[in-house]
């Protein structure tokens, strides 16, 4: 999709054409591209590109959307949830509890959610024992450590990550907080590798900040 002009300053396609811009287009289909003719402004998430966190996140929060979408499929369900994500990450108090949510209700929504509270392999439950447990992202989800060996990608999570991954994966609004958030993020960062058919530089850094902030 071809936006001519755009980077042209007082052009008119220029806002609509950034990212987290929302806006509603006019196309016109060439011989080798479509072109944007018109735009009319819907969103620009102000409270998102004024914080540096927030900021981040939806753009973290885009590079996943884009990764296990089908391109230039229209899938108008999955656009407004994009859409009340953004929403949600620009006015929560804590953006990275809101970004698990956002990323668990994509995960669920793509086909991709893990198992987090029952073994992905027999659907044995939780291990009572031990703060920390195995995950594999090739699995599914949670392994039991005798399982766990079975799987080259297995790696230790917190017991209450897990926990925390599984209530927050069935609420339909994120909660006002989150035990171990950036824990989480860097867990599902480990799915998320797994999952995407494509790099994400965007998740990376934000997943590299996390575990200098932990140091």
């Amino acid at each position: 999709m071809v936006a001519k002009g755009a980077r042209k300053a007082g052009s008119r396609l220029a806002g609509s054409s950034d990212p987290l811009a929302v806006a509603k287009l006019g196309l016109a289909t060439g011989k080798k591209n479509t072109f944007i003719t018109q735009t009319q402004p819907l969103a620009s998430f102000r409270g998102l590109r004024t914080d540096y966190d927030r900021l981040s996140y939806a753009l973290a929060l885009l590079e996943l959307y884009a990764s296990v979408l089908p391109y230039e499929q229209p899938d108008a369900d999955c656009y407004d949830l994009l859409v009340s994500s953004l929403q949600i990450l620009e006015v929560h108090v804590k953006p990275t509890v809101a970004l698990v949510w956002c990323e668990l209700q994509l995960l669920s929504y793509a086909g991709f959610l893990p198992s987090f509270d029952a073994s992905a392999v027999s659907g044995e439950a939780l291990e009572n024992r031990g703060e920390f447990l195995f995950a594999s992202p090739s699995a599914g989800g949670y392994v039991t450590s005798a399982e766990s060996t079975s799987f080259m990608d297995r790696f230790k999570v917190q017991r209450e990550v897990l926990i925390g991954l599984a209530r927050m994966s069935e609420l339909s609004e994120p909660p006002a907080n989150l035990k171990l958030a950036d824990e989480s993020i860097i867990a599902l960062w480990q799915f998320w590798r797994n999952v995407a058919d494509a790099q994400l530089p965007a998740n990376e850094a934000v997943v590299n900040e996390l575990r200098l902030k932990a140091l």
